[in-house]
Order: C-alpha cells, then structure tokens, then sequence
C-alpha cells in the first residue's frame, strides 16, 4: 500500500506542474533491470539511488506557426530514488539550447537562437506489470507508466528577422530578447526482455508552453508556444551491460523527431 500511495504521489506532483515540450520517455522497465548497486552489491535494500548521464536531441519540435524545423538539444544527468525495484521518483538537472526557432509572426519570420543555459526537470517511473513468458524465447514482458517536466530559461544569442537582419545579444538595436521553455509529458510503454536485450514502445501525451519575445527597434516581436500534436511515439532498447549498468537509445515521432542516449546504473 505505501509503494502505491509513494507512486501516485509523484505522478500527481508531474501532472499537476505548469504545463509545456516532450523530453526522452526511456524504458519503463529500466528499475527493474538494475538488479544491484555497485555499492550495495547484493541488491538486499529497498531504497537504491540511481543516476544516468543523457544526450537528447530533438530534430524539429512540431510547433504551431513554425517557419521550418526547430531544434532543441538537452546534455544532463538524471538522479532518483528507486523503491522495491518498481517505482522511481527522478529529478534531472543539465544544460539546454533551442536553435533554428523561426516563427511566422504576421508578415514576418522571426528566429531566435540561443546559448546553452540551465534546465531541470522532475518525473517519476513506474513499473505496474511484470510477467516471464518462457514459451516466447524465456523472456519477461513488462508494462509501465512515466510522467516529467522539465523547463528551462535559455539567453538568446542571436534573433534574426527575415532572413537578412541579425541581431546579435551585444547589438542596440536589440533591447530585449527572451526565450523560456516548459516541457510535460505522459506514458505508457511496454517492453519484453530477452537476455540482455531489452526492445520497448509505447505512447505518449505531451504540451509545450513557453515564450519567444524580441524587442527590436523596429518594433516587438512576440511568439507563445504551442505543439501542432499532443500525442507521439516512442521506441527504443536498452542493452543490459551487467545488473548494475545499462545503455538505452531512444526515437520519439509524430509530435516530435527526437533521438536520445542514455546510460543508467544503481548505488
């Protein structure tokens, strides 16, 4: 009863943050895969902290009123707190930068570039069945459920109006640039383990909210962000190293076109 109440806790505090872009799903049954720590080895304790380093770059956003693709890459570290090998409440801290962010702003087409800034992010993972198959290749299926946001507040480099004026962050003609993002999403996966293969999919929902503003001398140019859709696909596979270390990639379509690397282990 607690892990139950611990898990619905986490997923309430996800959905429940201010809204907005998706970020990498990863595999669902990833808790249950890190079979022991490389601290505490025999894996004999319910609460395990874990950690994995993650590439994320996404190839176009699908964002409403985009003049073409828009790109936004994420380099970081996610840290949770793994319960009874189920249940995974995680926070994400690293560095992120939105490029080619061109909008069409009445008459105009506008684009922000950015350096890369701060972004943090908080999720939980859950692991709600589990099942060895031995008559298909003695594998485990395994269904789950993700939830996170992340967000972040990125200086903008450079916006560029009309693909022949650009400002640079220095220049007086640009009296004020701004570029925020805020990210949530939803899933559920299903995966199936064979030996040290571990395939999965699943489907996700997902918003995006944020601000694109450039106050140019001639004028202020403003854009709120919107996905054109809300609902994707994930794929992936994790490659289980040993009981303590995985490899994971990851591609995200339909609301997004996004690949991400990740490698996760337990304490």
């Amino acid at each position: 009863m607690k892990y139950a109440l611990i898990i619905i806790s986490c997923i309430v505090s996800v959905l429940s943050s201010v809204a907005v872009y998706a970020a990498p799903v990863g595999n669902i049954a990833t808790p249950s895969l890190l079979k022991k720590g490389i601290v505490y080895e025999k894996g004999d304790t319910d609460f395990i902290v874990t950690a994995s380093g993650e590439i994320d770059l996404t190839f176009d956003q699908n964002l409403k009123h985009a003049a073409d693709d828009t790109e936004y890459y994420f380099f970081g570290v996610k840290t949770g707190l793994l319960v009874a090998d189920r249940f995974m409440p995680y926070a994400m801290l690293g560095g992120a930068a939105a490029n080619k962010q061109q909008f069409q702003i009445g008459s105009h087409k506008v684009r922000w570039d950015t350096d890369y800034d701060y972004a943090w992010g908080l999720g939980c993972t859950a692991m709600v069945f589990e099942k060895e198959l031995p008559n298909f290749k003695q594998g485990i299926l395994r269904i789950g459920i993700d939830g996170k946001y992340r967000q972040s507040f990125l200086d903008v480099n450079k916006v560029k109006l009309d693909d022949n004026t650009a400002l640079k962050a220095n220049d007086p003609n640009l009296i004020e640039a701004v570029y925020e993002l805020k990210q949530w999403q939803t899933a559920v996966g299903i995966s199936y383990q064979i030996n040290q293969m571990v395939p999965y999919l699943g489907l996700k929902y997902s918003g995006s909210a944020g601000r694109a503003s450039a106050n140019i001398s001639s004028g202020e140019f403003v854009n709120k962000f919107a996905n054109k859709y809300n609902v994707g696909i994930f794929l992936g596979g994790d490659f289980v190293v040993n009981d303590s270390f995985t490899l994971n990639i990851e591609g995200r379509f339909i609301d997004e076109t996004a690949l991400s690397i990740s490698g996760a282990t337990r304490f």
